[in-house]
């Protein structure tokens, strides 16, 4: 059986159809994917930064196979989405990640998620995955309002080889001093991160949970 999957889905949309995404995307199309079977939660996010597409949707799924049936490509099509809001979207980075490390899922619970993205040289991957899950994450999630963390990985071109999702109670804490400083602790700092690149930031906040 595989691993258990994230469908991670980033977007724009045209300024003067925003107000249409978001209401067909939360009252329409979400729910729609949500009740394919395989799907065991859909959410949505906002993000501020100007450099990454400002909507993202995430999908866990049993295994990334969810993709690929019949009822979630029929779920796609269904109502408004097709016609009226994808012809108005830019800057998709619609992305299968399976399931690689940290904890075994996400809780849904908190009210942000910051998303890091990154690759790893090839000769310090074993490494990057053993130190990431039993030293990195374990000190990071000591720090107040850091609450989960799951690791993911994808093969899709373009895109940075791994995914962790840290659930966290407010925005600051990611980019803070003291998660930089934690950050720096242990043999992460000397022996792993000079080996990582294509690196991504993004803090966002959850808009809707199914």
């Amino acid at each position: 059986m595989s691993n258990h999957g994230l469908f991670l889905v980033r977007m724009d949309v045209a300024h003067d159809h925003e107000a249409t995404f978001n209401e067909v995307y939360d009252r329409e199309h979400a729910p729609n994917l949500r009740g394919v079977p395989g799907v065991r939660r859909a959410a949505r996010y906002r993000q501020p930064s100007p450099t990454e597409p400002r909507y993202l949707a995430a999908y866990e799924l049993d295994g990334l196979d969810v993709l690929d049936s019949a009822a979630w490509k029929k779920a796609g099509e269904a109502g408004r989405w097709p016609g009226e809001i994808r012809p108005h979207t830019l800057n998709r980075h619609p992305t299968r990640y399976e399931w690689v490390g940290g904890n075994s899922a996400l809780t849904g619970k908190t009210p942000y998620v910051f998303w890091v993205m990154m690759d790893v040289e090839r000769h310090r991957e074993a490494l990057f995955n053993d130190l990431y899950d039993n030293e990195h994450l374990p000190l990071l999630l000591k720090l107040p309002g850091s609450v989960n963390a799951v690791r993911y990985r994808t093969s899709e071109a373009g895109e940075p080889g791994y995914l962790c999702a840290y659930e966290v109670e407010n925005t600051t804490l990611p980019m803070s001093k003291l998660w930089n400083d934690t950050s720096d602790i242990g043999r992460w700092k000397p022996e792993v991160r000079p080996y990582t690149y294509n690196k991504r930031y993004i803090v966002s906040e959850r808009i809707l949970s199914l």
